[in-house]
């Protein structure tokens, strides 16, 4: 045979097997099986298989099987072209061959679930096969590590695909360094390190030609969830499915689809749920892996539990449904006994899990006890969410049985699980998100501080809860340019959209359309990116309610703190004081939620100079209507005559509370947690930093009026009112002042901007300042809204700044007119420069309007 027909074949085998590295399985099984018969007629032409011949044979026929499971899930046809390749190496005598034949069959073991048989065959290629030969040692470096990974054994997995990677980049294939890429991000993401689990992830993106494939965009999706960005991932699973149904790949679909579930679980959408877990169990059947299809079982077990408990809440527990759940985790969780250590964690704990709790709904304490005990000690590797998972059934038990020391004890047992998690994460919006895993721990712990009645008991437990997510991810902004970059880019594609206008042209139309699609575009991936930065800020210390009190009495002030929680439909408070604690029923939540949309309205009005008298007088009086329904239901039962300070969380901290007429003049603020500080901290300079944005009427003039208040101030106006120079400028300033046009995004609460010169100023391009010591005033409209995440953080430019340490934050809650401001934010700042505290300042600086103003100071407790 000539040296180019020798190329030819060797150019078909490469392309084939490139076609497989890219997931396109039809096409290069199809290649593989022209390829082998190609070289059987060139043998029986000549004098039988030749050593050349021979290579291409058995590499041909391994593809071939490779495709071939994974197209069909038969193990039988996989090991007969396998068997046939080995006939073949042997008639040859090369070593190596052999190899390439044992790595495949331990590779069609790993996929057929039997991880621990696997490794066997593929150490035992590593050993035969020839070290020189760059794509086999990558090829079974990668699957060996993915079999250890299955077994936990995570640090020699991830030394398996970093010797995959170097031998990658030697052979000059940047498919197999982006497997190895995507595979090394995934230990780091069971290891709990979510940061670089991303960086590795986006790397092995980067290194795709043809962008993300459906394995890819899965694997990143996989961090999303880990992280608790539940719809987020969600969409990109959606994708990753279409793109793997038109790759070939069976299971890697199942994966998705399961993935999908896990992500509907999170999102209490749990008839959904129940069905995808049901389409992959199916789809893992079919592909002949019956110990993933067992995993899937288990996610179908979780959201069948989490509607029957929601069923519970409703209409209380069925006890027959509640044994039908039980009997049914219980036989899986023997199921996944059966299927060695992996399974065992993976299945036989969570499934048990499930059991106990179905044994609680059903009053089977006995029963639910027993189950625990069967639960094996969790090893460091196990999920993050399932070592709170049992933190949180272990409480469920304890208080149960009225054990509320041995209940409140599992409970910080599982929180500190989550310390350690958290510690990793960067962003605030990360931080934010993963709170979704601790959603059900912190609801046993508050559930059962109520039940009580103990004011004590219900405080503490709502901070436990509040504070394990509360303040900054991380110390200090990340120097990266990249993400610099994308917001610059979001910027400017925001302003070009603005600078269409509105218009009922279809070309302008589709023109600002595309603007603003391209900025979400750039947004979605700054915030990709800043979840790959890490942390370095520890999980804060809750307040307790015997602190909370001691301090209060300590310093002899009348402040009046109400912990607000929701629960059942209604709003209750614990009211402390120095003088004691008292829990109180409040009100319907949703009358409320009603009225907090009906001040807004009303201040909308207000906010519009250009409306008739008429118009203006009716909104005023429905708007005083509102409020006195505030002050009648939430703030006259907790008798505060002093200071107050509301810790709540959503919609309550949209109230108006400053506005309420019996807090005229008097310190009102809130938080959303108790963020006890004892004594006023000091500011940091002296120093202001004042900022007008463009296109409001009396921005200028309030910026003027406010600067002459301190004696050193930074202005900046006009042209040099730029994101860049404030956000320099918040650096070195003791109180910052922001006059622009400001907007909140519930849907991206942190693309919640202040308009300034050159676009919209991000609450991303803000996180990890340090701004301890520092009061800001934002003189613009609703930025002091912000939006609950699926795990009950709030997010928004407000709180950001508070993550980020600011002494205080005034805001407003609803549409605020220019006037009003220009009026109020003088006096403000010369009450902060005489020394009073924020919320005091404000309340002086609007005792005199003749309508209610809708700023609210946000801020630590200060006693």
């Amino acid at each position: 045979m000539s040296d180019d027909v020798r190329r030819a074949f060797a150019d078909r085998l490469r392309r084939a097997q490139e076609l497989n590295a890219l997931a396109k399985v039809r096409a290069a099984s199809t290649e593989f099986r022209r390829l082998t018969a190609e070289v059987e007629r060139w043998e029986r032409r000549g004098d039988g298989p030749t050593g050349w011949s021979a290579e291409l044979r058995v590499r041909a026929l391994v593809g071939r099987a490779a495709c071939v499971y994974a197209l069909t899930g038969s193990m039988d046809e996989g090991n007969r072209l396998l068997d046939e390749a080995g006939a073949v190496a042997d008639s040859v005598g090369r070593p190596h061959l052999k190899a390439v034949v044992s790595g495949q069959r331990g590779v069609l073991l790993l996929r057929s679930g039997d991880s621990q048989a696997a490794v066997r065959p593929l150490t035992a290629a590593l050993e035969q096969g020839d070290p020189a030969d760059h794509r086999d040692v990558a090829v079974l470096h990668l699957n060996r590590g993915s079999a250890l990974v299955d077994l936990g054994a995570l640090d020699p997995a991830l030394h398996d695909f970093e010797i995959a990677a170097q031998h990658a980049r030697q052979l000059g294939n940047d498919y197999y360094v982006s497997f190895a890429m995507h595979n090394i991000g995934f230990v780091h993401q069971l290891q709990g390190d979510v940061p670089a689990a991303l960086q590795r992830m986006e790397e092995s993106v980067r290194l795709l030609p043809d962008g993300p494939d459906g394995l890819a965009l899965a694997g990143r999706a996989r961090v999303l969830f880990d992280v608790g960005l539940l719809s987020e991932a969600e969409r990109i699973l959606q994708d990753a499915e279409a793109l793997l149904v038109d790759e070939g790949l069976g299971q890697e679909r199942a994966e998705a689809v399961l993935d999908r579930a896990r992500c509907m679980v999170g999102l209490r959408r749990f008839a959904e749920a129940v069905a995808l877990a049901r389409k992959a169990r199916r789809l893992y059947t079919r592909s002949g892996n019956s110990t993933w299809a067992l995993y899937a079982r288990v996610v179908e077990l979780e959201a069948m539990l989490g509607a029957d408990r929601a069923a519970a809440t409703e209409k209380g527990a069925s006890r027959r449904r509640a044994a039908r759940g039980l009997e049914t985790a219980l036989a899986v969780a023997r199921d996944g006994d059966a299927r060695g250590a992996v399974a065992r964690y993976g299945v036989g704990v969570p499934a048990r899990l499930y059991a106990a709790e179905w044994a609680l709904l059903g009053g089977a304490h006995e029963e639910a006890d027993r189950i625990l005990r069967e639960v094996p000690r969790l090893r460091p590797w196990a999920p993050f969410p399932v070592r709170v998972q049992r933190e949180a059934v272990r409480a469920q038990l304890a208080f149960a049985r009225e054990d509320r020391r041995g209940g409140v004890r599992a409970v910080r047992g599982g929180q500190r699980a989550i310390a350690e998690y958290r510690e990793r994460l960067g962003s605030v919006d990360a931080v934010t998100a993963a709170a979704v895993h601790a959603v059900r721990l912190g609801n046993v712990d508050v559930e059962s501080a109520l039940g009580t009645g103990r004011p004590a008991a219900v405080f503490d437990a709502v901070e436990r809860g509040r504070a394990a997510f509360a303040g900054s991810g991380r110390v200090r902004p990340p120097s990266d340019p990249e993400l610099a970059r994308l917001l610059t880019a979001a910027r400017r594609e925001i302003e070009a959209a603005r600078d269409v206008g509105a218009t009922d042209d279809r070309d302008q139309l589709l023109r600002r359309q595309q603007h603003l699609r391209e900025a979400r575009r750039m947004q979605d991936e700054a915030r990709r990116r800043s979840w790959q930065h890490a942390g370095g800020a520890a999980t804060p210390t809750p307040a307790t309610e015997r602190s909370l009190r001691g301090a209060l009495e300590a310093r002899g002030t009348e402040c009046v703190v109400a912990n607000l929680v929701v629960h059942g439909g209604e709003v209750a408070a614990v009211r402390v004081s120095a003088s004691g604690s008292r829990l109180l029923r409040l009100a319907p939540f949703e009358r409320v939620a009603e009225n907090v949309r009906r001040a807004r309205a009303d201040f909308a009005v207000l906010s519009n100079a250009l409306i008739p008298v008429p118009m203006r007088d009716a909104a005023v009086a429905s708007l005083r209507r509102t409020l006195a329904w505030f002050d009648d239901a939430l703030v006259a039962p907790l008798h505060a005559a002093g200071d107050l300070h509301v810790a709540a969380r959503d919609l309550l901290l949209a109230v108006p509370w400053a506005a309420l007429p019996s807090r005229r003049g008097r310190r009102t603020w809130a938080n959303s947690w108790v963020d006890l500080l004892r004594g006023e901290p000091a500011r940091r300079t002296d120093h202001a930093l004042v900022v007008a944005g463009p296109d409001l009427r009396f921005a200028g003039a309030e910026a003027k009026l406010v600067s002459s208040v301190w004696d050193s101030a930074t202005t900046l106006t006009g042209l040099e009112a730029t994101c860049a120079s404030v956000v320099e400028g918040f650096e070195g300033a003791g109180v910052v002042h922001v006059a622009a046009h400001g907007t909140h995004e519930p849907d991206n609460p942190l693309f919640s901007s202040l308009r300034l010169a050159d676009g919209p100023l991000f609450a991303h391009e803000l996180d990890g300042i340090d701004l301890r010591g520092v009061v800001v005033v934002l003189s613009a409209c609703e930025v002091g809204l912000s939006t609950p995440r699926i795990g009950g953080e709030s997010l928004g430019l407000t709180s950001v700044l508070l993550r980020l340490g600011a002494r205080a934050v005034v805001a407003s809650v609803a549409p605020l007119r220019d006037d009003v401001a220009a009026r109020v934010m003088p006096a403000l700042h010369a009450e902060l420069r005489a020394g009073a505290m924020p919320g005091a300042a404000l309340a002086r600086a609007v005792a005199d309007e003749p309508e209610p103003v809708p700023l609210v100071c946000f801020g630590p407790l200060v006693v």
